[in-house]
């Protein structure tokens, strides 16, 4: 079945089975959204690959979210639409080249509203659309929904389904989706997860099934997962516990097929007082390389188009500190270091409340390390070669609103 005719059928199939249902025969129906503003400065780039100006950028986003309830379903739709401005035709806010990701989306309206080469672009996402539906043995939600796995606080290896890069601005809401999910509670605190995601037209190459047991013991929270994606297989385990005063957690996940490497995080967390709070990852991705040299060749690797992966290094170091100043006031800071090649991504926030449905934030980006460098006498594809993951990305402030109804 061609691609555009699937779409044809997933989307009258759905419209069928939304034809069967009235808003009277649900007991109660929520609509609720945001609308946010983010406006970024992003100081002017000057290296051997690259020369641009300094940047202004404003995105602007809606979300509108209808859920339905009744005795024993969920019906979920979101949806997201908004402008991107910005005064260049293409700016690198948050990195020079990225892999082409696998949506792990069946089908999927177009990414863009009008063409994509212009100054100003209209985004949109279908990031919701499922029935979920609830047995006494568990539930089992069918659609687009989002799906998370992990036990570590900031990079989680056993997550492969769409994680956020570490510097996206809006992580509010994971990306969502195609799957058939079955979730059996187990005791208390424990959970049976199985599902299975439908990639692209329903290609094996591009889809994926897991297993996951959450489960409890002793005081200790522990997590274990099997998974089948793009042709590769991962199996992973974590735990989070308390060490003393200090809380620890540690995932690993190692992965075999086309691509064999293991990804492990492991830290601390700990309450200065009732208003600090710190805590620190190590994080190791064998998928990545200690040479910067490499780093080009490793985004069209399985890890980096299917797995999740987005680190390009071996070895980082992340700690990070927050404040609640006040009631309405939050400060953090966050650095992320590359201990292979050096360069550093820092980020500090703010967060402010003005009142129950709106909040003010703002936010500075800074990076070090070796820049991009180009040689025009390699072949095309060695003429580019990152000095270091970082470098080469320009320092960024922001702020933003947000308004929630």
């Amino acid at each position: 079945m061609k691609k555009s005719s699937l779409r044809r059928f997933i989307t009258c199939l759905f419209l069928v089975l939304l034809s069967t249902l009235s808003f009277s025969s649900f007991g109660q129906v929520n609509f609720s959204g945001y609308l946010k503003n983010y406006t970024i400065i992003q100081d002017a780039i000057d290296t051997a690959a690259f020369q641009l100006d300094q940047t202004y950028r404003m995105q602007n986003s809606g979300r509108f979210m209808l859920d339905a309830f009744n005795d024993n379903q969920v019906w979920q739709l979101h949806y997201e639409v908004g402008v991107d401005s910005s005064t260049e035709l293409q700016g690198f806010g948050q990195s020079f080249f990225n892999p082409r990701r696998n949506s792990y989306r069946l089908t999927d309206i177009e990414p863009l509203i009008g063409s994509g080469q212009r100054k100003n672009v209209v985004p949109q996402n279908l990031d919701r659309l499922n029935v979920q539906l609830q047995y006494e043995a568990g539930d089992l939600t069918i659609g687009r929904q989002a799906i998370t796995f992990g036990s570590a606080r900031i990079i989680n290896p056993t997550d492969v389904f769409l994680p956020f890069d570490v510097r996206t601005l809006n992580t509010e809401y994971r990306r969502g989706v195609d799957a058939v999910r079955f979730q059996r509670p187990m005791g208390q605190l424990g959970e049976l997860d199985v599902g299975v995601i439908l990639g692209e037209d329903g290609k094996a190459e591009n889809s994926a099934g897991f297993i996951q047991m959450l489960t409890n013991a002793a005081g200790n929270d522990y997590q274990f997962t099997a998974m089948r994606f793009a042709d590769q297989n991962l199996v992973g385990a974590g735990i989070q516990s308390a060490l003393g005063v200090f809380g620890f957690w540690l995932e690993a996940a190692h992965v075999s097929g086309d691509d064999d490497y293991i990804r492990a995080s492991i830290g601390l967390d700990y309450a200065f007082n009732e208003r600090v709070f710190g805590m620190v990852e190590y994080h190791f991705n064998e998928a990545g390389s200690n040479d910067p040299d490499d780093y080009f060749e490793l985004l069209d690797d399985t890890a980096y188009t299917a797995g999740g992966v987005f680190l390009l290094g071996e070895n980082y170091l992340i700690p990070s500190i927050s404040w609640q100043a006040s009631t309405l006031l939050s400060l953090s800071i966050q650095s992320l270091a590359n201990l292979d090649d050096d360069s550093v991504f820092l980020s500090i926030n703010g967060d402010y409340s003005l009142s129950d449905n709106l909040y003010m934030g703002a936010g500075y980006y800074h990076f070090t390390g070796d820049e991009l460098d180009f040689f025009a006498d390699l072949p095309p594809q060695q003429q580019f070669q990152f000095g270091s993951e970082y470098g080469s990305n320009p320092n960024s402030f922001y702020i933003n609103v947000r308004y929630y109804f």
